[in-house]
């Protein structure tokens, strides 16, 4: 019966050994953000090199400071990730920078070699290179556990203020039209085009203008004018006709209105066109019914030919309507806008005292919303393209801008036409010709935007 004793008691303490032994080993190997992290990590001052311009006019740089400290950097616990979503500025150095990082209960932090398996204790008064992804290693106070951290500063390898362009395909078909007018709806771009005679329509993929889709549906030799996109529909007024399509393949009559001129702006929550007897007008029920919109100076000064709006969001539910062309008198352009929708908001005109930026008189003129402003393309009275134009205060004055190019070798066409697409490319058709660009810190931000939905 002892022998059994002993024997029992024998098993239970190897039993018991071995449950600690394991226990043990799973405490050195495991590692779990409880036991250590990172917790933030920032970047002291860098070097950044910047272009200038000389005083005789040549192109010149000078290197300044850049405060890393503004920069946010996104910790990605599950994989071990630092990184900033918003890139350094173009031109600024990573290779040689401080960085401040603060590890869970106080943790020990080393930073692995670029060049060996040799890891050297990390300290904030140390400048890093990182110019390529460097790893950091966090252990805890008890030195029994570690994690991995992949640390990446990125850096803009482009500059911001510079329209990056795109040749499309041409396209033989426009060579016909005599007049056009372009918008973009949901993930398609639309030119409708005037040949004399009747309005045709081609459509094309945002993300594919080297292949162009004629549709079957026509329209009338003016209706080129009246085309308005609301959210992902297409709006046209063709003789007083109301039509709508989601597609620009299949169009439902909305209604017909004799006194419907011209489709000339929209809104999300309203349409706006001219009337036969040259008032302004807005529905909003898609084009069902229209009523008189309410403006603050006479009707005469509502333009009549030309005509551009563009749409800035002011709020969520809030956008600045304007709308832009040339008066009945043919010598000046005027413009116009609304807050939409308000309740009883009405039109205001525009005046500018400052006759050295006001809009010229341009010839197939396009007006879209790029850069948080009101964008304006066209001819100039020679038929040569105009000096792209923008208005950041509301159509008050219209100026350039050095980082707003038309692409190289670009040429001026008869027939010319703008639109932005819901990616911020810019199109350009001119002629037969077509092109897509962006601007870079549009882009940038864009995605960032995209990134933190």
């Amino acid at each position: 019966m002892r022998n059994k004793i002993y024997t029992l008691v024998a098993l239970m303490v190897a039993t018991l050994t071995i449950t600690s032994c394991l226990k043990d080993d799973d405490e050195k190997n495991s590692v779990s953000y409880k036991d250590t992290a990172i917790l933030s990590f920032s970047l002291g001052q860098l070097k950044q090199v910047r272009d200038t311009v000389a005083k005789n006019g040549s192109d010149s740089t000078y290197v300044s400071n850049f405060n890393g400290a503004k920069v946010k950097f996104y910790i990605d616990q599950a994989q071990g990730l630092i990184y900033n979503p918003d890139s350094l500025p173009y031109g600024t150095k990573p290779a040689s920078a401080l960085a401040k990082i603060v590890a869970k209960n106080s943790g020990t932090v080393v930073i692995k070699s670029t060049t060996e398996e040799k890891f050297t204790y990390y300290s904030s008064n140390d400048s890093i290179d990182f110019s390529t992804p460097r790893v950091f290693r966090v252990y805890s106070n008890k030195g029994s556990e570690y994690r991995d951290y992949k640390v990446s500063v990125n850096v803009h390898k482009q500059k911001g203020n510079v329209f990056s362009w795109q040749a499309l395909q041409a396209n033989g078909n426009f060579a016909s039209f005599t007049a056009m007018k372009a918008v973009s709806a949901g993930s398609k771009v639309f030119v409708f085009g005037t040949n004399g005679s009747q309005t045709v329509v081609y459509a094309a993929s945002k993300d594919n203008g080297n292949s162009w889709t004629k549709l079957s549906k026509t329209f009338t030799a003016n209706a080129y004018k009246s085309v308005a996109v609301q959210g992902t529909k297409l709006f046209v007024i063709d003789n007083g006709t109301v039509y709508s399509s989601t597609d620009g393949s299949s169009w439902t009559t909305v209604a017909t209105n004799s006194s419907l001129k011209q489709l000339v702006a929209a809104s999300p929550a309203e349409l706006f066109a001219l009337s036969t007897s040259g008032t302004l007008l807005a529905s909003k029920n898609n084009g069902v019914t229209w009523t008189n919109e309410s403006l603050d100076s006479n009707a005469s000064l509502l333009p009549v030919s030309n005509i551009g709006s563009s749409l800035t969001a002011v709020s969520s539910d809030l956008y600045r309507v304007l709308l832009v062309g040339t008066l009945a008198s043919g010598t000046k352009n005027a413009a116009w806008t609304k807050l939409s929708y308000r309740q009883n908001e009405q039109w205001s005109y525009v005046e500018s005292n400052a006759d050295k930026f006001q809009l010229p008189l341009y010839k197939s003129l396009s007006v879209v919303n790029y850069d948080k402003a009101a964008l304006a393309l066209g001819l100039n009275s020679s038929g040569k393209l105009a000096s792209m134009l923008l208005s950041r205060d509301g159509g008050i004055t219209w100026k350039s801008d050095k980082s707003f190019t038309y692409p190289t070798g670009v040429q001026a066409a008869t027939a010319f036409a703008a639109t932005v697409d819901s990616d911020e490319y810019l199109w350009v058709i001119s002629g037969t010709k077509v092109w897509r660009g962006r601007l870079n810190r549009v882009g940038w931000a864009l995605n960032l935007s995209r990134l933190a939905e």
